[in-house]
């Protein structure tokens, strides 16, 4: 019986074992022909892909040749067309049409056992510290809104089932997503990225009104929504990465690209609409009056900007008359 001399294995993109094959000499050829020592079903693969050789003079070194296919192979991001050579260091993949074609030898040095995971008890309590959070932030927004305390009261089981089952909504969704691409549910996961995102929208609002009421800077109020939409999109690169974690670099790059392209867009839209870049008249949120550290207005100053805001008034009002008669 001769001896095995490694092992090459070929995975799907989501990372599923396709097929396995002992190395008993050398070369080994891949491809989908049924004479190749690794047969593949991927229609993107040639008959006869690659050979792969071990060289006698540099037992260490493993070479790899292109053979007849127009789509070559991937090593490392770098192209090899039909014909090129190149050495495969031990552990790297191999890009073949959609597969992934691993070498293993027989020489190499085998990782030490791992031990069994345990339950993870410390992602549990911060799945349900966040969760708890979450509950919090909201049933005390809606108590700050609310006119009557008996009818807020009422009013809390039914909130509570609502925003439980719109995280799990949310969160089933692209745990769904996660399993059809990546072979993995992590529910939980992108139930502690929606429960982040949401904490992290409610304190961006709470500072920049904060800020906003203390210094008598409106900007940080009207604005607010701007540093809102980095938020989100950064919740929606933790979401998708956690579905394609392979995908990362290109991901960033296409929600970088689209921020940047949807920022000023929007801004743009107010503008044209409303002849201003916030959509926000004026700051809604107050606090208690010991908190201010801007000094007050003098009357005669506030009468000042009250006459120049009524001739910006009448200018547009004279404006959408002019428009409608048209």
């Amino acid at each position: 019986m001769m001896p095995t001399l490694g092992l090459i294995e070929a995975f799907d993109r989501h990372g599923a074992l396709l097929a396995r094959a002992p190395i008993t000499r050398w070369p080994v050829t891949v491809g989908r022909g049924l004479d190749c020592d690794l047969v593949l079903d991927d229609p993107f693969v040639a008959p006869a892909h690659l050979r792969i050789d071990r060289l006698e003079d540099a037992p260490r070194a493993v070479q790899v040749e292109v053979l007849h296919t127009r789509n070559g192979a991937r090593l490392q991001r770098k192209h090899y067309a039909q014909g090129e050579r190149f050495d495969w260091p031990g552990g790297t993949p191999i890009d073949l049409g959609h597969t992934h074609v691993t070498l293993r030898l027989a020489d190499a040095p085998i990782a030490d056992e791992q031990a069994l995971p345990q339950f993870p008890w410390s992602t549990v309590a911060t799945t349900a510290a966040l969760m708890v959070l979450v509950l919090a932030a909201a049933l005390g927004s809606a108590w700050l809104e609310a006119r009557d305390a008996s009818q807020y009261l009422k009013s809390v089981p039914g909130m509570v089932l609502g925003l439980l089952a719109s995280l799990g909504v949310w969160s089933g969704a692209w745990a769904v997503a996660s399993k059809v691409f990546g072979g993995q549910l992590r529910f939980w996961r992108h139930v502690r990225i929606a429960c982040t995102a949401a904490l992290a929208v409610d304190a961006v609002h709470l500072v920049a009104n904060f800020v906003a009421f203390t210094f008598s800077l409106e900007s940080f109020s009207r604005f607010a929504n701007v540093l809102v939409a980095l938020l989100l999109a950064g919740a929606l690169y933790a979401h998708l990465s956690t579905v394609l974690p392979r995908r990362r670099v290109g991901l960033a790059w296409t929600l970088a690209a689209l921020v940047a392209l949807g920022l000023p867009s929007w801004l743009g839209a107010q503008w044209l609409n409303n002849m201003r870049l916030s959509n926000r008249l004026y700051m809604s949120s107050l606090f208690p009056p010991g908190l201010r550290v801007a000094p007050a207005v003098p009357v005669d100053q506030f009468l000042k900007d009250t006459e120049s805001l009524r001739g910006k008034l009448d200018r547009r009002l004279r404006d959408d008359g002019q428009a409608q008669d048209e």
